[in-house]
């Protein structure tokens, strides 16, 4: 909270995918500290409540939707409903929605879990960075923010993590695409890139790999993975007016891992 009590996205709407949990939750929390409404939207309503039930402010002020960010009508909806509830478009909307269903070796992997990744990952970031910014030009949203996640994979190739890496490159080559884009029209698009952050996803990643191989997974300069804390408060300023001029940037936040 910035000083005199007023957050930094105060005045602000800002919808959160993948807001159940994780990096989402941590996400959507420090939002609504920091005073911006928050839709948190989800592909599990069950945990999207929950994270709803944990935000600061006024408790009407926010809201929680259940959505597949890799169906077109989904995505859609999902942007009709925020509109419709606010009359207003996001002015910041953090595409967090991703991930894998399984790993393996390339040589193991299944045409099903390729798809998946590229469907989940590339395909959905593409669906809600087009509505997002169809969205805020209807309503003239001015100064608009959409963040998208990318992955330290996209850089790094990891072993047993060929498809999600491709996908996780796919983000941020779109994500800086549409910054090119969407900059005439007063919106930023920036990619996070997040290297071991200790989520229930990557702490359960234990039980297909070596011990060896998940040490390595988790191992930082720092000594230690990251939370999902410290990288919300990259997507605070990412969200805020103190990134006014950071645009198609694509930011690791890895504890010094390469």
């Amino acid at each position: 909270m910035a000083e005199g009590g007023k957050g930094r996205l105060t005045g602000k709407l800002a919808l959160v995918t993948a807001g159940g949990g994780g990096i989402g939750r941590a996400v959507c929390q420090a939002f609504a500290r920091e005073g911006a409404k928050v839709v948190v939207s989800d592909i599990n309503g069950t945990t999207a409540k929950d994270t709803l039930s944990s935000l600061e402010g006024d408790p009407s002020s926010h809201r929680d939707y259940v959505a597949d960010v890799s169906s077109s009508e989904d995505v859609q909806k999902m942007f009709d409903f925020v509109c419709h509830e606010y009359k207003a478009a996001p002015d910041v909307v953090a595409q967090i929605a991703g991930g894998c269903k399984a790993i393996g070796p390339l040589l193991e992997l299944s045409e099903d879990v390729f798809d998946h990744a590229m469907n989940v990952n590339v395909k959905g970031t593409f669906l809600v960075v087009q509505a997002a910014a169809r969205a805020m030009l209807k309503h003239n949203v001015q100064n608009g923010s959409i963040i998208t996640v990318g992955s330290l994979a996209a850089n790094t190739p990891e072993e047993t993590l060929s498809h999600y890496g491709a996908a996780k490159a796919g983000v941020v080559q779109l994500t800086r695409t549409a910054a090119l884009e969407l900059a005439p029209h007063g919106i930023r698009c920036n990619a996070v890139l997040p290297g071991p952050i200790a989520t229930e996803s990557l702490m359960g990643g234990a039980k297909y790999v070596s011990e060896d191989t998940f040490k390595q997974w988790v191992n930082t300069p720092l000594g230690r993975p990251g939370q999902p804390t410290e990288v919300a408060n990259l997507f605070t300023f990412l969200a805020s007016e103190e990134s006014s001029f950071v645009n198609g940037a694509a930011i690791e936040i890895s504890g010094g891992k390469h």
